[in-house]
């Protein structure tokens, strides 16, 4: 950690001894100290408090993280120890230790409450003891018999190891109740009342906790992981991890920041782009490779915002027309769009307020012909696209090409069902080959090479911080451009396909600085960790086409 000196100006007491400062954190800035000695005495202790960025709150965004100093792209911001795990609430019986599938025949059940799990050792994890303790208050063991599909019993641990610490662990139980949970907007919707039937009453019931814990206290944990738990999916299923601080990282749909996970369950925070001093920071809480309409409805639907972000609030998304559909009138070739996408969305599990009614009638204009054609119209031709999509073979190439080929007609070249299927068919070619890229023809590689391009270009400009789709899909180009020049290499000889590898190596070095906080469970820390062996080769090569090139006159 490099310390720089504060303005002599400073007053600050020295978080070691208090007295009149001249040094601070450069980091978080947030610490001061009347030397370095006390820098360097007090970093043991500081470190696991020093992060760029502070906690504010408004009356628009409640409590937001922002940076306190310019960041750099690719910089971790915080990595972080989850407060609480647990198992999806739909899950198939799995280890409560490790979160590992468990098969029948192959379990060792806890001693001490019957439930089940991978290995002995798990059975003492720490993190078993609350269903543990309220198993054994019970008063009989659990015995799981069905395997391999979701079962009931799993629905409620999450939130019973949440509701454990009201009375065994106060800073745990302040820490989480201090999150957002939107009991008002979520009361009475049909996961509102799911959730009390089988996750409620299964804890009053089966754990026969009913004089225990209140129908607002469980509802409240259920909002609690509803709205801050992020998937972790280090192992097979995902499971679930509640963290502080991240859960303050508001959302946008062109964020600044990428999240990762580390091998033992702690999430990784870094910039995807350079994030200036007072800025937000922000991660994308939906897929950024789908639609306006289907982001902002799915972000109304599970964590009960109509977002707004620059993203949304341009119908063009940033000039990349990624929602836009062909325009039909003769002659024309324009395009076609709505007035603006940020309309106020009806939920479904409540009853329609009467002032929305009328806001689907709208229209989609073309920006060359002006014409317009009825939401209802576009929308049943979408999804009729979206049927079509759903029912094409896997992992057929030609299949892809023919969907492109035949929704070409109706919808922009980077509509994101355009740009589903392209990116699907760029990771197909040479897959599929068993010589790989080696033995694709010209016209697949050229198209492979071109889509690769075109792909990660509109993630800089859509979704500049999913680190490990632009990381993969860069792999992706720079095998592609390599085996270009290995090509050219046979008719045009080595100078050529030296100049080629150069290219390939400097879309590598990007490849491996994105994945560079993937871990290895994952493919993308598979594929960044045979990216940093693939520069090595690279280097190497680079070094012997160089040296076997005629000395310039």
């Amino acid at each position: 950690m490099v310390h720089q000196t504060a303005d002599m100006t400073e007053q600050e007491p020295c978080e070691v001894c208090s007295s009149p400062t001249v040094h601070k954190c450069s980091s978080c800035q947030a610490v001061h100290y009347c030397s370095r000695n006390h820098q360097k005495q007090h970093w043991k202790l500081h470190k696991q408090y020093c992060v760029p960025v502070r906690v504010k709150e408004d009356a628009k965004y409640g409590r937001y993280l922002e940076a306190i100093r310019s960041v750099k792209t690719g910089e971790v911001i915080m990595k972080e120890a989850p407060l609480i795990t647990g198992p999806s609430q739909m899950t198939p019986p799995v280890c409560l230790g490790c979160y590992k599938l468990l098969e029948a025949n192959k379990t060792v059940s806890c001693e001490k409450c019957g439930w089940p799990f991978c290995s002995d050792a798990c059975t003492r994890n720490v993190v078993h003891a609350p269903e543990c303790y309220y198993t054994q208050q019970r008063g009989e063991k659990v015995n799981i018999t069905n395997f391999g599909t979701p079962h009931p019993n799993y629905q409620s641990i999450t939130v019973l190891r949440c509701l454990y610490q009201r009375d065994n662990n106060q800073k745990l139980w302040a820490k989480l109740q201090a999150l957002e949970t939107h009991n008002d907007d979520r009361r009475g919707t049909e996961k509102w009342n799911y959730d009390r039937k089988m996750i409620a009453e299964f804890i009053w019931k089966f754990f026969k906790l009913e004089g225990k814990f209140n129908e607002e206290e469980i509802m409240t944990c259920c909002g609690i992981i509803q709205i801050n738990a992020h998937e972790v999916p280090l192992i097979e299923p995902d499971y679930v991890a509640v963290y502080d601080k991240v859960s303050m990282v508001e959302h946008s749909c062109r964020a600044n920041c990428n999240k990762s996970f580390a091998s033992d369950g702690q999430i990784i925070l870094s910039a995807g782009v350079n994030i200036p001093s007072g800025s937000h920071i922000s991660v994308c809480y939906t897929d950024p490779l789908w639609g306006t309409e289907a982001r902002r409805h799915h972000l109304s639907d599970t964590k009960f915002f109509e977002c707004s972000c620059e993203r949304c609030s341009d119908v063009t998304e940033l000039g990349t027309m990624f929602s836009a559909v062909k325009c039909k009138k003769k002659d024309c070739k324009g395009y076609l769009l709505p007035d603006t996408f940020i309309v106020p969305i009806l939920h479904k599990t409540k009853s329609p307020d009467p002032k929305t009614r009328g806001l689907d009638d709208k229209f989609w204009k073309c920006g060359s012909c002006k014409d317009e054609v009825s939401d209802g119209i576009i929308q049943q031709l979408l999804q009729d696209i979206g049927r079509e999509l759903s029912v094409m073979p896997k992992g057929e190439p030609d299949a892809c090409e023919r969907f492109i080929g035949h929704c070409s007609s109706y919808l922009h070249p980077s509509h994101y069902y355009m740009t589903d299927v392209s990116l699907a068919l760029a990771q197909m070619v040479g897959q599929q080959c068993e010589m790989g890229l080696a033995g694709v023809t010209e016209d697949r590689l050229l198209l492979k090479t071109q889509l690769c391009r075109k792909i990660a270009d509109l993630l800089e400009t859509l979704a500049p911080a999913e680190a490990r789709l632009r990381g993969s899909l860069l792999f992706e180009l720079h095998a592609a451009v390599a085996e270009t020049g290995r090509r050219r290499s046979l008719t045009d000889g080595p100078g050529v396909m030296l100049g080629y590898i150069t290219e390939s190596r400097k879309i590598l070095l990007e490849s491996a600085a994105l994945l560079v906080h993937e871990p290895a469970e994952l493919p993308e820390g598979r594929l960044g960790r045979q990216a940093r062996i693939n520069l090595l080769h690279m280097d190497e090569l680079i070094q012997n086409l160089s040296a076997a090139l005629p000395a310039p006159l």
